[in-house]
């Protein structure tokens, strides 16, 4: 609490209310005190905010998020893994008519390293001046939307949008999440940087050990196989597809 002077009062009741007067002008007000809190978003992502504590000395835990950060972004590499069912969306067993070529169904991880370049070269000094969270969160928010877009591409056949959220928006996570692990992880180990470097990267590099064979379990749970309607069946030509007469209806077909 401040001091201040009380002036010349008369009565013990003036004197009171003066004391009164001059507690209440010390106190801070409201928006002081929010302030003082940093409760605000910008505050929340300040560079100062990524800056550990000085009673934090434990440089080996840095390690393990760094590593995650790059396993987690090293899921591309299993893309692989998932374009070839993607040429059979229809056809199951083989492409039908109406199926992406393997042509289109790579593109996406191409187009994805793409911007990854970019995104890292073009967002350089603008990762320097916000700090290591706020670019990991917005590389968290365009990784995994794109992901979710190009989920919605898949389940609507729309190629577009694998292209604008796997290869446009994944790449750009990609790309501002790949140096600030690296980096962060160097300051803690300059006498090290090698090994710091060395394990992070070890992360993203082993993405397809994890994604990979997550991608096949996830595939065969969900994929719905074809009937098998046997080798005597007629069909009719349409716009070079096959169709048969099931239940009274047209249904498409194909030969495996």
């Amino acid at each position: 609490m401040l001091l201040c002077r009380a002036p010349a009062l008369r009565s013990v009741a003036s004197m009171r209310n003066a004391a009164f007067r001059c507690i209440a002008s010390s106190l801070p007000s409201k928006l002081n005190v929010s302030q003082q809190r940093n409760l605000s978003i910008s505050n929340i992502f300040s560079p100062e905010k990524s800056v550990a504590s000085p009673n934090f000395t434990n440089r080996w835990a840095m390690i393990a998020p760094a590593f995650l950060t790059h396993l987690c972004i090293g899921a591309p590499y299993a893309w692989s893994a998932m374009s070839g069912p993607l040429t059979r969306g229809s056809g199951f067993v083989c492409s039908a008519a109406d199926d992406w070529t393997m042509t289109s169904a790579t593109a996406p991880m191409s187009i994805l390293f793409a911007f990854h370049g970019m995104s890292a070269a073009l967002a350089g000094k603008w990762q320097m001046k916000v700090g290591t969270r706020a670019t990991i969160s917005a590389a968290a928010l365009s990784f995994g939307g794109g992901f979710l877009l190009s989920a919605v591409g898949v389940a609507t056949h729309n190629i577009g949008l694998v292209y604008l959220g796997y290869g446009v928006l994944g790449g750009i996570g990609l790309g501002l999440s790949y140096t600030p692990p690296i980096q962060t992880l160097i300051e803690w180990f300059p006498e090290k940087k090698g090994l710091a470097s060395g394990l992070t990267i070890m992360g993203f590099g082993s993405g397809a050990l994890l994604f990979a064979p997550a991608a096949g379990v996830l595939l065969d749970k969900f994929t719905r196989l074809p009937t098998y309607l046997g080798t005597a069946v007629d069909t009719v030509t349409e716009n070079g597809r096959l169709y048969t007469e099931i239940g009274g209806k047209m249904m498409e077909v194909v030969y495996a």
